[in-house]
Formats: C-alpha cells, structure tokens, sequence
C-alpha cells in the first residue's frame, strides 16, 4: 500500500509536497545534465511539469516543448512576460548559455515562489522582476525595469498577464515593441481564447508580425515580428 494512504490527512500535504520538490530537483537535474543547446525531450519536460505541478495554472507540453526548442537555438535575451514553469526551464537552458532571462511577474507571492526555487537549484540565468500591473491609458501591464533591461530581445515567452486584465496582453508591444527588432518572436499562450485572437490581428495590423496557430486542445501563437 502507498505511504500516502497510510497517513492521516493532516501529514498527506506535506508529504505531497515534499515529493514534488523531490521530483521537481530531479527533472532540473536531468535537464541541467543536457549539452549546451540541446532540447530537452517530452518525457523529461514531462517530468518538469509533473514536479512543479501547479494545477490549472501550468503551461501545457507542447507549448513548453515549443519554448525549448526556441530558447535552445536564440542566441539574443528573452523576455518572459509571466512566470511559472517556463521560468525554470529558461533559466536551465539558458544559464550554460550566458544569455539573460528577464521574467515579469505581479503577484508578490508568486515571484518569491519561483525566486526561492531558481535559488535552491543554483538557476542563475532567469532574473524575476516583481513587476506590478499599471495603467497605461486603454490597457494595465507590467511596470518594468526598462532602464535596466536589455535594448533588444529576441525571444518573448507570452503567457501574463492574466487574462481578465484591462486590455489582457495587448500592451506587451506598445510598451516593449522598440525592443523586439524584426525577426524577434513572441511565443502567445491562449491562443486559442477570443481576448488573444483579437490581440493576434492588432499585433499584426498595427505591428507587423506574421502568425502560426499551434495545437489542437490547447492552442498558442508563433509569431514572427517581419
């Protein structure tokens, strides 16, 4: 019989808990283990998601395969607009790299959460800036630390800020978009809710980017700035 069935309810949690942050620290160290620009494979992607296990809130397997690969191959800074476990995984395969991660993340709590994990795994390649949401006209995004950030990016990994935001995730490029120079690609999560598929045509109206829907169940944006 499992251990956990033998516990009273009140030790499950913590159990639980300490066998994710078990699983997690593997599935880091195994991907850690690859060769500088190596992708990592579902299976220890897989892995990754199960360890970090934030239920309803995590990015789903072909989008983190999707990001991987991606990140694997940029040779510029990536911006990440939210955190999570993407966070992770860009700061494993980036760190070998050199290349920085500049994360935005609102919640306080969340980005203690993520800072305390890149920490007790020695991650050093992704930054968590705690980037609260502010008003900038028709829209809420992050308040970043532009002065501080690099002059051009890459690659952005799009999954914040949430979607019930003012104007959602509209003003990723009326704030950041002198920094994504042509060739630079946005990786949108949700692509597949009506609030992101009207961002899609005005980021590409208004922007220039040309568009690649991925997914069946769970769909995301490729897009290529022209």
């Amino acid at each position: 019989m499992p251990l956990q069935k033998l516990l009273p309810k009140w030790l499950k949690q913590p159990v639980k808990k300490a066998m994710l942050d078990q699983q997690l620290r593997r599935a880091i160290k195994d991907i850690s283990r690859l060769e500088p620009r190596q992708a990592p494979n579902r299976r220890l992607l897989s892995n990754l998601i199960e360890g970090w296990s934030n239920d309803g809130f995590v990015a789903n397997l072909e989008y983190l395969d999707t990001v991987a690969a991606y990140a694997s191959k940029t040779h510029g800074p990536i911006l990440e607009c939210g955190s999570g476990v993407t966070t992770i995984l860009l700061g494993i395969l980036c760190t070998p790299l050199k290349i920085d991660v500049w994360t935005l993340e609102h919640s306080p709590e969340w980005q203690k959460r993520l800072v305390r994990v890149l920490e007790s795994n020695h991650i050093s390649g992704a930054r968590v800036c705690s980037s609260p949401l502010v008003e900038y006209g028709e829209f809420l995004w992050y308040d970043t630390p532009s002065d501080a950030m690099p002059k051009a990016f890459s690659l952005v990994v799009c999954d914040g800020p949430p979607g019930q935001t003012k104007g959602g995730r509209y003003g990723l490029l009326p704030v950041m978009g002198e920094r994504l120079p042509s060739g630079s690609v946005i990786l949108l999560d949700d692509a597949d809710r009506p609030g992101e598929l009207e961002l899609i045509k005005r980021w590409e109206s208004e922007f220039g980017f040309e568009t690649q829907i991925i997914g069946e169940k769970h769909r995301f944006a490729v897009m290529k700035r022209v």
